[in-house]
C-alpha cells in the first residue's frame, strides 16, 4: 500500500525591520547586490520604500510579522 500526505504549514517570521533590512543593506543575495550598486540617493529611496512597506507588517511590539507558508509532503511505500 502506498500513502502520500501533504500538509500546509503556516507561521509568522518575527524580526525587527532593522534585522530584515540588514541583509540587502550589506549586499546579501541578488537583491542586496542591486541595492548596494545604487548611488546613495537611490539607496535612500529604496530604504524609504522598505520602511513604508514594513509598516503594514509591524505589530504593536514593534516587530515585523512576516507570513510564511510551506508544503510538507511525505510518502510511504
Amino acid at each position: 500500500m502506498r500513502a502520500a500526505v501533504c500538509e500546509t504549514l503556516r507561521w509568522d517570521h518575527r524580526v525587527t525591520a532593522g534585522e530584515w533590512w540588514s541583509g540587502p543593506a550589506a549586499g546579501v543575495a541578488s537583491t542586496g547586490q542591486i541595492v548596494t550598486s545604487q548611488p546613495p540617493q537611490i539607496r535612500a529611496e529604496i530604504k524609504r520604500h522598505f520602511d513604508v512597506f514594513s509598516a503594514e507588517f509591524t505589530g504593536p511590539d514593534g516587530l515585523l510579522a512576516l507570513p510564511h507558508t510551506a508544503l510538507l509532503a511525505w510518502a510511504r511505500r
